[in-house]
């Protein structure tokens, strides 16, 4: 047998060796994911894959013609695609996994030696800063309305479930009775190995230090560029109110994610 061939054979115990454990990084957005996931993905160079954003949409759009996002019916046909490609880069032992990409209880029950992570930002102001970031830009998920009518939007009023879309487990997103996902969500976050919060990122460290056996440094990517006054004469503290009412059940599932933590 040639050397190769050899390797090839045994790649999976070099890959043990060299790599440690497999985890899943759930990428909430605006929770100070794309630093964490550039950071593991340098780590797991050998064996590592992005669920992207715009590259999940961009495929989606060409075999199915433009979609919109803001509605549900196209929401949950990328939102599947991607619990697709979780679950069979999953199958396919890739040993770091990254994306805007929900939990899964098909791919968690047939998987169970991946570590699951993921970061939580306080849901109101990961809310405002979702819109901040999106208002405008030339992406998928691109904002053109004010603040006031965002709040009243099927996206905005979606955006505020954030934390129950991502952790439900549900294949395909159904928003009628959100107190149903709020307890999914629950119990899908006992299965996670580590969960960080953006307000102690060094703590966060430790514990995937701890958890995964590996040695990184989180910085700070894609910072918002609309000051803090600007963001304050738009959010106005009725607005904040509004916000704060509509991200109640994303706010229980932060609490009790926070209680687990402790």
């Amino acid at each position: 047998m040639s050397w190769i061939q050899n390797l090839y054979n045994n790649r999976n115990r070099f890959k043990q060796a060299i790599m440690g454990k497999r985890v899943v990084f759930h990428h909430v957005p605006k929770c100070a994911g794309t630093s964490v996931s550039r950071a593991l993905r340098l780590r797991y160079f050998l064996s590592e894959e992005s669920i992207a954003a715009p590259g999940t949409a961009a495929v989606m759009e060409r075999q199915h013609g433009p979609l919109d996002f803001s509605l549900l019916e196209d929401f949950n046909r990328i939102r599947t695609f991607r619990v697709e490609l979780l679950h069979y880069l999953m199958w396919k032992d890739i040993y770091f996994i990254g994306g805007h990409v929900p939990f899964n209880n098909k791919a968690y029950d047939q998987f169970q030696g991946y570590k699951l992570i993921t970061v939580l930002r306080d849901p109101v102001e990961r809310f405002i800063s979702e819109y901040f970031y999106n208002f405008q830009r030339e992406h998928q998920s691109r904002i053109d309305q004010d603040f006031e009518s965002y709040l009243n939007s099927p996206m905005g009023q979606r955006n505020a479930l954030k934390f129950c879309e991502y952790f439900c487990g549900d294949t395909e997103l159904t928003l009628d009775d959100p107190a149903k996902l709020v307890e999914k969500a629950k119990d899908n976050l006992k299965h996670f190995s580590v969960i960080g919060f953006t307000d102690d990122m060094g703590r966060f460290e430790a514990d995937v230090r701890r958890e995964l056996g590996i040695r990184v440094s989180f910085g700070m990517q894609n910072k918002r560029t609309t000051s803090d006054t600007k963001i304050s004469e738009i959010v106005t503290p009725e607005l904040r109110k509004k916000v704060k009412e509509m991200c109640r059940f994303d706010q229980e599932i932060y609490d009790a994610a926070r209680s687990q933590s402790r």
